[in-house]
């Protein structure tokens, strides 16, 4: 949020009658909560609002529940009264300063995904993809035919057991990433 709100200092053009930081943040929520977005996630109109909810909604957009009860009212989802009661709500729960839900740092992973991709089809070098990507990529390489058979000969419940361990690291991987569609790069079973 207060990246794109100084984004919004730099690209808007503000006349002097109009308040430039409220100019910012509304920005800031409008790029963050795009009103078509936020629309079908909460409706057009709405009289009452759960703190489950915000918080959810806090989790999908990205923003403080402060900003989106902002943007709300400034879509006009929610009418001053309700709006100004739940800012005493915020106050009164300690959320002005300390609100649940603490949001994780971002990391882009576009950029990343997209090099890895290439580098995994061909269409880039290793040595290209490490300089796009400023780090060494490690390469796993395909189990040989003996590692596979040595594994088919382990005893079923250790095979069980390592194939349980890789699967719980997917789930932690899917679980921590939930943008990720598919694994790429030819995950593999390590013993």
């Amino acid at each position: 949020m207060n990246l794109v709100h100084e984004l919004g200092h730099l690209v808007l053009n503000i006349s002097r009658e109009t308040d430039e930081e409220k100019a910012a943040f509304r920005f800031a929520a409008s790029f963050l909560a795009p009103a078509d977005s936020l629309l079908k996630e909460v409706g057009n109109k709405r009289v009452f609002i759960q703190p489950e909810e915000l918080l959810i909604l806090k989790q999908r957009f990205g923003i403080s529940v402060q900003a989106l009860l902002y943007r709300l009212h400034d879509l006009e989802v929610i009418t001053d009264s309700y709006y100004r009661k739940w800012c005493i709500d915020v106050n009164r729960l300690g959320w002005r300063k300390n609100e649940p839900c603490e949001l994780s740092p971002e990391r882009p992973q576009w950029l990343r995904r997209s090099v890895l991709r290439a580098f995994g089809e061909g269409l880039l070098a290793k040595d290209e993809a490490e300089k796009m990507l400023g780090e060494q990529i490690k390469i796993k390489e395909s189990l040989s035919l003996i590692e596979k058979r040595s594994f088919m000969k382990l005893p079923m419940e250790e095979r069980r057991k390592i194939l349980s361990e890789q699967a719980d690291r997917f789930e932690a991987y899917y679980k921590n990433n939930p943008e990720t569609r598919e694994l790429g790069g030819g995950d593999i079973i390590e013993y």
